[in-house]
C-alpha cells in the first residue's frame, strides 16, 4: 500500500499543473478549456509571497458529492444529512463564489464521511502554479508539531526553544485554534504547515506569529517570525526517527518509527540493534512506537516482520480488488479499456496472498508491544493488523480508523475546478485480520484527555510502561 504524507511539505513537492479534475461524474481532461476556466477564476492570495488560489461557485458545490466519478473502489452512496450539512454550510457563507478555505469549511462534512470509508481520501488546498511552489519554497512557519486532543492543541514536540511541551496553544494571530481547526482534518498529529495553509492560506498571509498559549497555569503570548517549513518538517521528523531508549526500571527496550522508506535497509539494522542491546541490558520487552506513523513503502516487509514472526510464512491477503480508470489502467496487464469504471477483482497471480519471512532474523526472548494511534495508517497499519493476528505482539494505545486497512494505493487530481488537491484510493484489500466492523482494536487499550498531556510527559508511554 502507498500513503501519501499530507502536510505542506508533500504539497509543494508533488504539485505539477495537472490537467485532470475530478467530481461526480465529470471529469475535465482538456488542458485549453481548463486553463480557461481556472484563469476566469484565479484570485491572488498576497503576503510572504502571492500566490494564486481558485474561486468555486457556490452553484458548483452540489457536482463534489459523490463517489461515482472517482477512482475509488467504493461507490457508497452519500447520505442525505451530509448532503444538507453542506448545503447549509454553503448558504451560511452567503458567497457567490468560494475560494479554497471557504470550500474546505463548506465540504467538512463530506470530506469526514469520506475519510471515515477509506483514511487516504484527502482534499487538501494548493496552490495553483507550478511558479507559486517554487516561491514558496523557504516560506516561514512555527517550529512546532501539534497533538490535538478532543479540539484542544499541545505541542508535541518542538525545535523552537521558546515552545515546550505541553503547552496547550490557544490562539494563533489572534485568532482561536479551535477555529483553525474547523478547516483541518480531525489528525492526531498536525504539522503548522498543514494548519496554516487550510485556513485561508495563513502561511502565506502571517508575516509573522503571535501565539497565545497556557504552561503549567500561566498565559503566555509568544512572537516568533519561525523557520523555514522544511527545516521544520525534517528537523520534527529527526527528533523522533529510529529514536531508541532503554527503560531500565521496566526492564523495557524502546524504538520509534515514523515513517516506511523507499528502502528500509537501514530501519531494519538499526530495530536489530536495539532490540539486542535491550535484551544484552537485561530487558525482557521491549515497545516500538508507531504513533503518528502515516505508512510508506513497504521495501522489505518480509525481513521486518522475521524479527518477530518466528514462521517460515504468514498469510497476508484473502483478496484483492480495484477500480479500472484512466488512473490504474496500466498498473495491472489483465487490465483493458472495456473494463473502464467496473471494480473487478485481481488474479491471484497479482496478489500477494503469502509472506515469506526470514526465520534467521528472528530476536527471541522478549515480549513485544507496539504503540499505535489513530494516525497510524496505510502500512503501518497493515504491519500492527499482521503482527497483531499472528500473536506476535501486543498492540497499545487506542482503535485505528475506520478500514484503515481496506485501501490503499493512492492518486493525486485536482478536485474539479477549483483551489483543492485530491488523493484517493485506487485499490481494496482484504486482509487476514482480528479487526473489528473494519476498526483494528488494540489488545491494551489506553484512553487519555488533554489534561494527560499538558504536564509535557507522554502520557501513553508512561502508561505502557506501568503496565
Amino acid at each position: 500500500m502507498k500513503m501519501n504524507i499530507f502536510v505542506f511539505a508533500s504539497i509543494l513537492l508533488i504539485i505539477t499543473f495537472n490537467h485532470i479534475g475530478v467530481y461526480g461524474n465529470s471529469a475535465y481532461q482538456d488542458a485549453d478549456s481548463l486553463a480557461q476556466i481556472w484563469k476566469n477564476r484565479e484570485i491572488k492570495i498576497s503576503g510572504k509571497i502571492d500566490i494564486t488560489d481558485i474561486a468555486t461557485p457556490a452553484m458548483e458545490i452540489p457536482k463534489f458529492l459523490s463517489l461515482s466519478g472517482l477512482p475509488h473502489p467504493s461507490n457508497d452512496s452519500i447520505p442525505e444529512y451530509i448532503s444538507a450539512q453542506v448545503t447549509l454550510r454553503n448558504k451560511s457563507l452567503s458567497k457567490d463564489s468560494l475560494c479554497s478555505a471557504d470550500l474546505m469549511w463548506v465540504l467538512r462534512p463530506y470530506l469526514q464521511w469520506l475519510q471515515n470509508i477509506d483514511p487516504h481520501f484527502r482534499v487538501e488546498p494548493q496552490p495553483v502554479y507550478f511558479s507559486d511552489v517554487k516561491k514558496a519554497d523557504d516560506i516561514s512557519v512555527f517550529g512546532f508539531l501539534s497533538l490535538n486532543v478532543n479540539d484542544t492543541l499541545i505541542v508535541d514536540r518542538s525545535i523552537d526553544p521558546l515552545f515546550q511541551q505541553g503547552d496547550r496553544i490557544l490562539r494563533i494571530n489572534d485568532v482561536p485554534a479551535s477555529q483553525y481547526l474547523q478547516y483541518c482534518y480531525d489528525d492526531r498529529h498536525i504539522y503548522p504547515f498543514t494548519l496554516l495553509t487550510n485556513y485561508h492560506y495563513a502561511i502565506i498571509t502571517a508575516l509573522d506569529y503571535k501565539i497565545r498559549l497556557a504552561r503549567k497555569g500561566n498565559i503566555l503570548e509568544i512572537n516568533t517570525s519561525g523557520f523555514p517549513w522544511k527545516d521544520v518538517y525534517l528537523k520534527l521528523n529527526r527528533q523522533r526517527e529510529f529514536q531508541s531508549r532503554i527503560f531500565k526500571d521496566a526492564k523495557t527496550g524502546y524504538f520509534s518509527i515514523g515513517e516506511f522508506y523507499p528502502n528500509n535497509n537501514l530501519l531494519i539494522r538499526k530495530l536489530r540493534t536495539a532490540i539486542l542491546q535491550a535484551r544484552r541490558e537485561g530487558c525482557t520487552s521491549f515497545i516500538l512506537d508507531l504513533r503518528g506513523n502515516p505508512g510508506g513503502n513497504g521495501h522489505s516487509f518480509d525481513r521486518l516482520l522475521s524479527i518477530f514472526i518466528n514462521r517460515p510464512t504468514i498469510p497476508y491477503l484473502k483478496n484483492e480488488r480495484l477500480k479500472v480508470s484512466p488512473w490504474t489502467l496500466n498498473d495491472y496487464d489483465f487490465l483493458t479499456s472495456d473494463m473502464l469504471g467496473s471494480v473487478v477483482e485481481v488474479p491471484s497471480q497479482h496478489m500477494n496472498k503469502t509472506i515469506y519471512l526470514d526465520q534467521q532474523l528472528y530476536i527471541p526472548g522478549m515480549q513485544y508491544y507496539v504503540l499505535m494511534d489513530k494516525d497510524t495508517s496505510s502500512i503501518a497499519a497493515s504491519f500492527c493488523n499482521i503482527l497483531q493476528y499472528n500473536g506476535a505482539v501486543q498492540l497499545v494505545g487506542e482503535p485505528l480508523r475506520h478500514n484503515a486497512l481496506k485501501y490503499g494505493e493512492t492518486v493525486d487530481a485536482r478536485f474539479g475546478i477549483s483551489g483543492l488537491y485530491l488523493y484517493v484510493s485506487t485499490v481494496e484489500f482484504d486482509e487476514y485480520t482480528r479487526a473489528v466492523d473494519g476498526v483494528l482494536m488494540p489488545d491494551i487499550a489506553i484512553p487519555y484527555v488533554a489534561r494527560d498531556y499538558l504536564s509535557g510527559r507522554d502520557a501513553m508511554l508512561d502508561k505502557l510502561l506501568e503496565i
